[in-house]
């Protein structure tokens, strides 16, 4: 192979008639290679996408060679294998020790050199852009403003911040700012030369740099790095191993980096899905993520603006057909000029039209992929918004396509801010030729800025945001009050680069909640102060003590809540479902709504939904097969679990009580050899034990709350045992799962409480493939790796479900029947006396005050039908034991606790195929804690006011405060 040598002109190529560029590790190319990825010229690509694309795979895959079209290839790279990489990340950790310690000058002679060849090579940089699909005008500004990126104002400026030096009381002192070491870069596919290019001024503050490129298109970025960086190094005497470029699997690429203890930074350009995903896999191995995202970028246009040269602005937003993450996607107009701006612009938009990327009148790029542009036009038009153009699938001459590589450049108009707030082309970057007007009603000007402004604010990208008028005092209130992004244009071109500015960098979407306008010299160095103290003061003997000048605010963590939350109040002043007095005593409500509405639509902290309350309405839910228990396929579910780190989400709820049949049964009948009768009742003596055992620590006391005392650790330590997991610290671990569990859909620090509930199953199960036994746990570990009956995020969410919903039935049915007993005296001494009772008590007791009122989330597939009420598909359906076991129809006089009444068909355990498993070991938990507490604690009553704890599915008491008559010397057992 022949690499690109030094000249003059325009890129060379080698001797097969294009350009070919192996691996660049320690800033010398790697010969002999196998493997490539081919690059095809633009103008193959749009002249015929299918014949063109299918050659490049050819390619690729080595079925044909270039011989066969040679004039349709732009060039190639030779693959790189993750030895490559390994030894770029070597070579770049040994640069860094002489790199990062050279003195300022060394380094900020590199900015020159780099701009000069730059200059140099700008006509072949920008013919390599044209040819793999940049419009000439869009290639030419984007090497103009790398230009200005290394221009002298905005190199020396960051030169600047990079170290300063001071003499304060004796003492010379620095403030520098020291490379953080090496930083990996991962550029865009639609514009990796000029990312990589404003990734290169990391290396200004002393850094090493491993660029991963693109297999799309690698070329233009790969000859900017070879024949312009490469020798502005060796100019300014950097060691070789500063620059390292490979063309490899971005995955591959990205776990080596996450994986390897010789990088420090990772500089990623992409979308925000991806982003986020990546930081977050960035912060848990230790790596500093730099994130260059999407753009939803805005333009206020104030009744004075100049349309002539706004429109012109506005037209940026068709650059390149939209795959620019800076272009303005968003209008904001003044709704006295809307009208006539949107008739010029929708006269310009209109005459802009497909081509090939050399034609300096084109300014659409290809766009193949156009199931976004779809979606949201379908979107436009669905909400009521004017599509004023746009719409179809062209090819390169303008006509309709099946095959088309254009999107028709789109024009959308929306009138009503608070409208076009829902649009998808407002809320979401559109990254295609699509351009939103969005128009506020009319209303004073001092209202209508305000509103602007808001609207802004609001977004939740943060790139770039600009500004038409004349009007000082408008010019004002953008920059005093638009803050939430990295830069600000006014009366200027959006797009065209401008000394001192960088191109990237803001907050939100656009990088992260702290990000800012980035310059990558900044963003890879940290400061460090030092002081040098020649003839400094001794410190004063008697300091003055620090005060504060203010304290500082109390943290406290907000929650939020969906629309129309709380609700408002039922007839009579009854508390609405879910509220806080509503969980103090729900019956009240329940009863009023069954009679009067007893499928009533409602709001819960989980968004809206149908609340069931008749037995057969309750019951038929839990068997027709119209109704899902799949989370994801619920609206209450999808809201709840949105604040659940995404790979957790997808990984855990995939658990019994998540699950439609057939799977539900299938993962059911996997369990059900732990949970047949005669294996529960084998339980019975070791509940007895830890009840006696937590008696035995208060008997002596004459009061306590029977909750912490007994019917928490008891519900804990049977689940354990059931489990075979090596309890944790159980407080702790209850209140973490109540939070996570929690009837609020927003709970604070949901996040960390769902990663360390999946930190304890995965001890867990590990726990239990190390050393196996007779238990729940080892039972599906059996079943995952010997008979492959279920899949790994199965097993753990299986766990991961029996560890949140396994000890609070148990806890809910001791604390309820207790505290049920306590309230009714009579049935409690009638018990006592004739304990023979308890047979049918139990199964009373929790009909009467149900452990779980409500089941988890169900949802309709399809339209059901409850009595006179259809319930239509995709609805969320609250299934309300508590008041399906207190129907009248069913029980009589069901707000009546008669212990001696029989109670078959509750609901308290669930019904038909979600019966619950443990149901068995929950009554005889119920039972042995009721019995053991009114043998062993005489004259067991009430001692103050017991509390219920907020949860949306469950009713169980946070506090049981009682009194007995304590003797020194108890009674024997």
């Amino acid at each position: 192979m022949v690499t690109c040598q030094e000249s003059d002109g325009p890129a060379v190529e080698d001797a097969e008639g294009f350009l070919s560029f192996g691996p660049l590790i320690g800033g010398a190319t790697v010969a002999d290679r196998t493997e490539w990825v081919h690059a095809i010229r633009a103008s193959a690509l749009i002249d015929d996408p299918i014949g063109a694309t299918c050659y490049r795979n050819a390619l690729n895959a080595g079925r044909m060679g270039p011989d066969a079209h040679p004039e349709t290839i732009l060039g190639r790279c030779a693959l790189a294998g993750p030895e490559d990489m390994q030894a770029a990340l070597r070579t770049a950790r040994q640069a860094t020790a002489e790199w990062g310690g050279s003195a300022p000058g060394r380094r900020a002679s590199l900015a020159e050199a780099f701009r000069t060849r730059l200059r140099e090579h700008a006509d072949a940089l920008t013919g390599l852009l044209v040819e793999e699909g940049h419009p000439v005008r869009l290639a030419r500004m984007e090497v103009a403003n790398l230009l200005t990126f290394f221009g002298p104002e905005t190199t020396e400026w960051c030169l600047r911040q990079m170290e300063t030096q001071h003499t304060a009381d004796g003492r010379a002192v620095s403030l520098r700012r020291v490379p953080d070491g090496v930083v990996c870069v991962q550029p865009p596919q639609n514009t990796p030369a000029l990312s990589v290019g404003a990734a290169f001024q990391s290396v200004l503050a002393g850094n090493a740099l491993v660029v991963r490129l693109s297999r799309h298109s690698p070329i233009a970025a790969m000859y900017l790095l070879e024949r312009v960086a490469v020798p502005a190094l060796a100019e300014a005497g950097a060691p070789p191993g500063v620059l390292s470029a490979l063309c490899t699997d971005p995955t591959q690429a990205l776990d080596t980096w996450l994986e390897s203890p010789l990088v420090d930074d990772v500089l990623y350009f992409g979308d925000s899905i991806r982003g986020e995903q990546l930081e977050k896999a960035c912060l848990a191995a230790g790596k500093r993520p730099i994130l260059e995202l999407g753009g939803n970028d805005m333009v206020v246009l104030w009744r004075d603006a100049p349309l002539d040269q706004a429109v012109e602005t506005l037209l940026e937003s068709y650059h390149g057909s939209g795959q620019i993450c800076c272009a303005p996607n968003i209008a904001l107009v003044h709704p006295e000029i809307a009208d006539s701006l949107t008739d010029r612009l929708c006269e310009r938009v209109r005459a802009l039209r497909p081509g090939f990327p050399d034609d300096p009148g084109v300014m659409l790029a290809a766009t193949p992929h156009t199931a976004g542009y779809d979606a949201t036009l379908a979107d436009a038009r669905r909400a009521g918004a004017q599509v004023l153009t746009g719409g179809r699938h062209l090819d390169v001459h303008g006509q309709d396509s099946d095959v088309a590589v254009f999107a028709e450049p789109a024009l959308v108009r929306a009138d009503g801010l608070s409208f076009a707030r829902k649009l998808r082309s407002v809320r979401y970057e559109t990254f295609f030729p699509l351009l939103t007007l969005a128009v506020p009603h009319p209303a004073p000007d001092g209202e209508l800025l305000t509103e602007m402004l808001s609207f802004i604010a609001s977004g939740a990208y943060g790139l770039r945001n600009s500004l038409w008028t004349r009007t000082p005092e408008v010019i004002d209130r953008f920059i005093r009050d638009v803050r939430s992004c990295g830069q600000l244009r006014v009366n200027d071109s959006h797009l065209a680069g401008v000394p001192y500015l960088s191109n990237h960098g803001g907050p939100g979407l656009s990088g992260d909640r702290f990000a800012e306008l980035n310059y990558p010299m900044l963003r890879t160095s940290r400061l460090q102060g030092v002081s040098i103290a020649q003839d400094a003061p001794s410190p004063a003997e008697d300091p003055s003590p620090y005060v504060p000048a203010q304290p500082r605010p109390r943290v406290e963590a907000v929650r939020e809540y969906p629309p129309g939350w709380p609700p408002d109040q039922l007839p009579g002043g009854l508390p609405a479902p879910f509220t806080e007095a509503f969980q103090h005593d729900p019956y009240p409500t329940l009863h009023w709504l069954r009679e009067h509405r007893p499928v009533s639509r409602i709001v819960s902290p989980d968004g809206p939904g149908w609340l069931l309350t008749r037995y057969d309405d309750v019951r038929k839910a839990h068997t027709d097969p119209r109704v899902t228990c799949n989370s994801k396929r619920i609206p209450a579910g999808v809201m709840w679990l949105r604040h659940w780190p995404s790979e957790l989400r997808e990984r855990l709820f995939v658990h019994l009580l998540d699950s439609d049949d057939p799977r539900h049964g299938e993962l059911r009948r996997i369990m059900q050899p732990f949970f047949t009768p005669a294996r529960q009742e084998q339980w019975r003596s070791r509940v007895q034990r830890l009840v006696d055992n937590r008696i035995d620590q208060i008997v002596d006391r004459g009061r306590g709350d029977l909750m912490a005392a007994v019917a928490y650790p008891l519900g804990g330590n049977v689940l354990f045992s059931v489990l075979g997991a090596t309890p944790p610290q159980m407080n702790h671990l209850r209140a973490m799962i109540w939070r996570t569990a929690e009837w609020n859909n927003d709970v604070p620090y949901v996040a960390a409480l769902a990663h360390e509930v999946d930190a304890f199953v995965r001890a867990a199960v590990a726990e239990k493939r190390r050393a196996p036994g007779d238990d729940l746990i080892s039972l599906l570990v059996r079943a995952r790796d010997e008979d492959g009956l279920l899949s790994e995020d199965e097993l753990h969410g299986q766990v991961m479900m029996m560890l949140v919903a396994g000890q609070d039935p148990s806890i809910n049915s001791v604390g309820n029947s207790l505290h049920a007993l306590l309230t009714h005296p009579g049935q409690l001494t009638a018990l006592r006396d004739d304990p023979s009772l308890i047979a049918t008590a139990v199964g009373e007791l929790l009909r009467h005050e149900s452990p779980l009122p409500f089941t988890s989330w169900r949802g309709t597939l399809k339209p059901v039908e409850f009595g006179d009420v259809t319930v239509p598909a995709n609805e969320s359906l609250f299934l309300c034991i508590g008041a399906a076991n207190r129907d009248p129809a069913r029980f009589p006089e069901p707000d009546r606790l008669d212990l001696r009444r029989p109670t078959p068909g509750h609901l308290a355990f669930g019904h038909g195929a979600h019966y619950c498993l443990g149901a068995h070991i929950g009554r005889m938990t119920a039972e042995a804690a009721v019995t053991g507490v009114l043998r062993r604690l005489p004259g067991l009553r009430l001692d103050g006011t017991p509390r219920w704890r907020p949860s949306m599915f469950e009713r169980g008491l946070s506090v049981l405060p009682v009194a007995w008559d304590a003797t020194r010397k108890e009674a024997a057992r």
